[in-house]
């Protein structure tokens, strides 16, 4: 059994208090979760081994991030039957600006797995980036190990640790507040391709774009 929905009640009352949006209740832009229930993983193990399969050699070297977490998400939707989010970390104009840092954003698939406690936690699956820190130490290497990984422990792959960026759940929140934190977390259905699909539209996606696969689709050689 790869995934489980018992605990899925009791799960979505707790990550929707915490992805609560924390700025600006004007905004005029789509929740970006609404109603997309995600599967949950029945334990770490099989998380580990469906993170294990997803490809990583196979994606051109100029491939994006957004095609490689798309690739990720469909291919465990089609082959695995799991119904992933997608988290995407921005990084805002302050962060930009004090850290000479380039990108604007990062994402990756996102799936809620079943701890052997019984707890609900959303771990994310980005085996291209998750290894060793930019920031460890090199005698600390061996404490690092490519498997799927908190939410919390993924920031510290992209920016330096202890840093906070909240979650929120409208885009327009990031794009008016680009001086009040570093970055921000937002949480998607697994349709999401790319920022500007929460910028732009109205309407939560709910099935996969022809067009969006076939871009993906190029990223592989």
């Amino acid at each position: 059994m790869i995934f489980v929905n018992s605990n899925l009640k009791h799960w979505i009352a707790a990550a929707a208090l915490a992805s609560v949006s924390i700025l600006s209740s004007e905004a005029q832009t789509l929740q970006t979760l609404g109603d997309f229930q995600p599967s949950i993983i029945s334990s770490e193990s099989e998380a580990l081994g469906l993170y294990r399969r997803l490809p990583t050699t196979s994606f051109k070297k100029n491939s994006g991030c957004f095609q490689r977490a798309h690739n990720w998400s469909f291919q465990l939707a089609q082959q695995n039957l799991i119904k992933s989010m997608k988290v995407f970390l921005f990084f805002t104009e302050r962060y930009k600006r004090e850290f000479d840092y380039e990108w604007m954003y990062h994402v990756a698939p996102l799936v809620p797995v079943q701890k052997a406690d019984g707890s609900i936690e959303e771990m994310v699956f980005d085996p291209t980036f998750v290894n060793t820190p930019s920031w460890a130490k090199p005698e600390d290497e061996k404490h690092y190990d490519n498997k799927p990984i908190s939410i919390q422990e993924w920031i510290k792959y992209f920016i330096f640790p202890e840093v906070e960026c909240p979650v929120i759940e409208n885009y327009q929140d990031y794009a008016n507040y680009q001086d009040r934190y570093y970055c921000y977390l937002m949480k998607t259905p697994m349709f999401t391709y790319i920022p500007t699909n929460l910028e732009t539209e109205t309407e939560i996606r709910t099935s996969w774009r022809k067009g969006d696969l076939e871009q993906m689709k190029k990223a592989v050689k």
